[in-house]
């Protein structure tokens, strides 16, 4: 797995916060789709998943994550809205993470985490956000084993001065 160091610019994203089961992923994505359109907000990138708690440190059903999309803008009466019933918004600064793709089922994702971790620690990264996945799109017919996920992880570099 490559693990590449990249800028991700401003973005406002809408997100459900849950505390529940990875396993309901999909129906969580589906649910923040449609928040999304029922609200007349406007979708500009893939969902994602976003999480602090260690995989293998909470049960399965109590895992702490918060499921989005970027959208384009969020605003109620001409004001940025905070939130629209279940429906959080909020937006993000630009800032830095490692990036790696996991290929196939997340029954061995805690591996690739532990790679880009590995990879931060050894190259002088600080650690400063939650890892985030981002689903990228796949066909229907795709098999499970070659769906891929980007894991991204925010850092700040903490080695000598680069050019």
């Amino acid at each position: 797995m490559d693990i590449v160091e990249k800028r991700i610019p401003d973005q406002k994203v809408a997100y459900v916060p849950h505390i529940d089961s990875f396993s309901k992923l999909p129906e969580f994505i589906e649910e923040v789709g449609q928040l999304i359109s029922e609200n007349k907000l406007e979708a500009v990138g893939f969902p994602y998943g976003s999480y602090d708690n260690d995989l293998e440190e909470y049960a399965e059903n109590r895992q702490i994550f918060e499921v989005g999309m970027p959208i384009k803008d969020f605003y109620a009466d001409g004001k940025p809205a905070g939130r629209i019933g279940k429906l959080g918004l909020k937006e993000l600064t630009e800032h830095t993470v490692l990036s790696g793709k996991h290929k196939g089922s997340h029954k061995n994702f805690n591996e690739t985490v532990k790679k880009i971790v590995k990879y931060a620690v050894e190259n002088q990264y600080d650690i400063v956000g939650p890892i985030t996945e981002i689903y990228l799109p796949a066909n229907e017919n795709t098999p499970v084993e070659e769906i891929e996920t980007e894991v991204q992880l925010p850092v700040i570099y903490m080695g000598p001065k680069r050019d």
